[in-house]
């Protein structure tokens, strides 16, 4: 069992060097039951500050998440903290991080949160990247979370784990995919299970990995390197290193889910196995792939995700596209027009545009964002090959 008596400071605390470089954001504690990140920034801070590395270039800096939860050891108090940055319900607290209402305990949590990160938007002149730390309720190997971005790639390969595209499509208002939208280079480290000592030390491996993929240090200047690598390699031995995401299940308000015990993370599953029960009874698989983190703790909506492995040529195939912006080609399609009113949204007529399946819009940036009125509608992400210091012309 992992334990730690927690001092509810907000900021773990920060590192910076001498030379200017990139700012590096480390959040631990956005669900108040997943302690080891918080323990695996304090080893790394103590480290870095004895150390005293003299070409460390940016700046480090550790946050811990939902302070109200950790004190309680829950995942949330009112709601999850990592549900409700939706664009459309942030606009309010840009136009006044200091003012305004808060209604619930993590309302209050996201405004303290944004108030700190707000001013790094601004610094265009220097590579953002967020590295948002989580640990699950299952077994689990390690893992990265990413939208699916050229620039959250690159950063993302750096994490001899699997990575995991398209959870975006299925999970609204992610501290990831918010700050994504806004410029950072974003991913999510999933450790391992809650308290497993591994996931302390999964996270203390990603940490440093997170260090040079930035460009905080080299590779030569950190401390055994090689062995952080060798960590998370073992760690997730065997596992293929892409998968998309392709379903989740939604647990409904007053639904009695009870997911079957003993899945683990990854765990292949079979067209018609049942993973879960409810109060009308069995819930089985429909179509083979790999189980998600499957729900095993009272709190949370998301029963449990199917997964399937994605050839990598497929990537290499996606980035050509982008590079090249065959997407510029595609609103003079049959069947596809621009949303005149939403920069990067396109709608598309699947009656008309049937050839065209949703895995083209993936290979080509864009993000399935919803059905109206029967059609599809999707979106592009603004920072994809380049960030905010390429709009500001800066590289």
């Amino acid at each position: 069992m992992i334990e730690e008596k927690i001092s509810l400071r907000r900021v773990i605390g920060e590192y910076g060097g001498k030379l200017p470089g990139p700012n590096l954001v480390l959040l631990g504690g956005v669900h108040g039951n997943e302690p080891a990140a918080i323990l695996a920034l304090n080893h790394v801070l103590e480290t870095l500050r004895r150390q005293q590395p003299p070409a460390f270039r940016g700046k480090l800096i550790a946050l811990r998440g939902n302070l109200p939860a950790i004190s309680a050891a829950t995942r949330y108090i009112d709601e999850d903290l990592n549900r409700i940055w939706i664009p459309e319900l942030m606009k309010p607290l840009e136009a006044s991080p200091e003012y305004g209402t808060d209604r619930t305990v993590e309302q209050g949590e996201r405004r303290e949160l944004f108030r700190i990160l707000s001013p790094l938007l601004e610094d265009y002149h220097n590579p953002l990247y967020l590295v948002d730390l989580h640990t699950t309720s299952a077994e689990s190997p390690p893992f990265v979370i990413i939208a699916d971005t050229i620039r959250n790639r690159r950063f993302a390969r750096d994490f001899p784990v699997p990575i995991i595209l398209g959870l975006e499509e299925q999970l609204e208002g992610t501290i990831l995919h918010y700050l994504g939208d806004l410029g950072f280079r974003a991913v999510a480290f999933e450790a391992g299970q809650h308290h497993d000592p591994a996931s302390v030390n999964n996270h203390i491996a990603a940490i440093w990995i997170a260090l040079a993929g930035a460009g905080c240090l080299q590779p030569a200047e950190l401390p055994g390197y090689e062995q952080q690598l060798h960590i998370l390699r073992r760690a997730a031995e065997g596992l293929p290193p892409v998968f998309e995401t392709r379903f989740r299940y939604a647990i409904a308000e007053g639904e009695h889910f009870r997911m079957k015990p003993g899945y683990r993370n990854f765990q292949p599953i079979s067209r018609g196995e049942v993973l879960a029960s409810n109060h009308q009874g069995e819930i089985r698989n429909t179509s083979p792939g790999n189980i998600f983190m499957p729900l095993y703790q009272t709190k949370g909506d998301d029963g449990y995700f199917r997964i399937r492995k994605v050839a990598y040529f497929w990537l290499i195939v996606s980035e050509w596209l982008r590079r090249f912006h065959l997407e510029r080609m595609l609103p003079f399609l049959p069947g596809i027009r621009l949303n005149p009113e939403i920069p990067n949204e396109l709608i598309v007529n699947r009656r008309v545009a049937r050839w065209l399946v949703l895995e083209i819009f993936h290979l080509l940036g864009y993000r399935k964002k919803r059905i109206e009125n029967g059609k599809l509608i999707v979106t592009k992400r603004r920072y994809d090959l380049h960030g905010p210091e390429a709009d500001a012309g800066r590289d």
